[in-house]
């Protein structure tokens, strides 16, 4: 066997790590939308904090979300110091309406707490919303901590 033999699959092996590490590094940035919470199917993750009206994706654990589901993505539409309103039928943020419909029980007949709030949004606070009248938003949990967000941008 010749010295070449040992350099070329230590070339070899560079190689497919350095390829296996592109795809994971791209395929953990990809974000494939299957709600109906917001307008998009597919997104790029970013490591950015969201700015108003910015879609946004966070880390969430809640008794309602789908089994297997830990992060979600929405649009983030208010922010610390703005000026807050939800009731039954708005989330209205300086005076911004974005449409709202609640449903009080899940499919098997649980209860679903609601958020209803009115003043300031407080520091480091933010609230979030799916563009589908009926998505799973802060209308139900209420505040997020705005660290905790982070930028999606849309690519198709």
């Amino acid at each position: 066997m010749s010295k070449i033999w040992p350099k070329k699959l230590l070339i070899l092996a560079l190689f497919v790590l350095s390829i296996s590490a592109i795809i994971e590094i791209v395929l953990g940035r990809i974000v494939v939308n299957i709600s109906n919470s917001h307008p998009g199917t597919v997104f790029w993750k970013g490591d950015a904090k969201p700015v108003k009206n910015d879609f946004a994706y966070f880390n969430f654990k809640h008794e309602f979300s789908p089994k297997g589901f830990k992060v979600l993505s929405k649009k983030l539409i208010c922010l610390e110091g703005d000026q807050l309103l939800i009731n039954d039928q708005f989330i209205i943020c300086n005076k911004q309406k974005y449409p709202i419909k609640r449903n009080m029980k899940t499919g098997s007949g649980k209860l679903i707490e609601q958020f209803y709030y009115e003043g300031i949004v407080p520091n480091k606070k933010a609230i979030v919303w799916g563009s589908n009248p009926e998505s799973f938003d802060s209308r139900y949990w209420g505040f997020i901590d705005y660290n905790k967000l982070r930028t999606i941008n849309l690519i198709y």
